[in-house]
């Protein structure tokens, strides 16, 4: 349950890699607020675009970008190449929330995932559905536990009770202390009746780059061979390059397509394609959807890998790895 306190001032950082943090985090600034707490909010690059589309009458502060990427399959060397630049993106954000703690008079310091974002003296939080990562590396796991050390408190996005959490073991509390399970965070309502279902595939794209744009081009190939219709969300908010040309007859396409649209969207699909990312499978669980799943883990990321795998022994999804697209014929019956 999420601690509430009328007139407090909390400073919300959030992470730019995809728009699942984003977009949890701005569901967690709205119950903030609807508990009459002030939210300011501070991100970058899609992330921010995502936030500034969807709150246009908001400052969203600037951050500097960890710009994650996936160079390889193993998460051990994609974190090796990458340490040396996100260690200094942590310095460079720390010393952009002490400033942003001073300017705006914050009171407490909640950071999705972004190990910069504390101040001694000043709460700190740190939102999290992955306490124990899957690095297979153990120094990895000490440098991640060892960042996570700063913070006084530790907010899982997740259910109490562990039969029924959707993270499993990623949100273990062994070893940690202050940790809060404050229930799923998610945006998405389902509809007070339920909507008829149209024999439609809904694509949800999302994640980083060039992930999200190579599972577009696959799925496209694959659309062009099967009967559709589909419906493709590319997850751009913001700007956006044009989609490439493609042969697929009967297909919608939006770049981007905010809370209400999903909303509508997800409940009345026959089948869902997407990432298996945790903020995605929080709207789905949301909205009590019926579809049948095709969930294809981001490569490399093991996480999602996890979390695929899990849903389609728990629940009965599918479990698709990106490089077995090809059968996705199989799957759309």
């Amino acid at each position: 349950m999420i601690p509430f306190q009328p007139g407090r001032r909390n400073l919300l950082c959030i992470l730019d890699w995809g728009l699942g943090h984003a977009s949890r985090s701005l569901a967690l600034a709205e119950a903030l607020e609807a508990a009459g707490e002030t939210t300011f909010l501070a991100s970058c690059g899609r992330a921010r675009n995502f936030l500034e589309a969807e709150c246009p009458d908001r400052t969203i502060y600037e951050l500097p970008p960890y710009a994650v990427t996936y160079p390889t399959r193993s998460m051990p060397l994609n974190v090796a190449l990458q340490l040396p630049r996100w260690l200094r993106t942590i310095w460079r954000e720390h010393r952009v929330t002490q400033q942003l703690v001073n300017e705006l008079e914050i009171d407490r310091l909640i950071s999705d995932n972004r190990f910069g974002c504390y101040l001694p003296g000043c709460p700190s939080v740190f939102l999290t559905h992955q306490l124990h990562p899957i690095t297979h590396n153990r120094v990895v796991s000490w440098i991640y536990r060892r960042y996570l050390q700063r913070f006084d408190e530790f907010w899982v996005p997740d259910f109490q009770a562990p039969e029924q959490r959707i993270s499993g073991k990623l949100s273990s509390s062994a070893g940690y202390e202050n940790v809060r399970f404050i229930g799923p965070l998610s945006r998405l309502t389902a509809p007070p009746a339920a909507p008829a279902r149209v024999p439609v595939t809904l694509a949800l794209l999302s994640g980083p780059e060039p992930m999200r744009t190579q599972l577009e081009q696959l799925l496209l190939q694959q659309f062009a061979t099967l009967p559709g219709p589909y419906v493709l969300v590319r997850g751009l908010p913001g700007e956006a390059p044009a989609l490439p040309d493609h042969q697929v007859a009967d297909l919608t396409v939006h770049n981007f397509a905010d809370a209400a649209q999903l909303s509508e969207l997800i409940p009345a699909a026959r089948h869902l394609i997407c990432r298996s990312g945790y903020s995605t499978l929080m709207d789905i669980y949301a909205l009590q959807t019926t579809a049948r799943l095709l969930l294809i883990p981001t490569p490399g990321q093991t996480e999602q890998i996890y979390l695929a795998r899990r849903e389609a022994r728990k629940n009965g999804h599918h479990f698709l790895p990106q490089e077995k697209v090809v059968t996705l014929h199989q799957y759309l019956r």
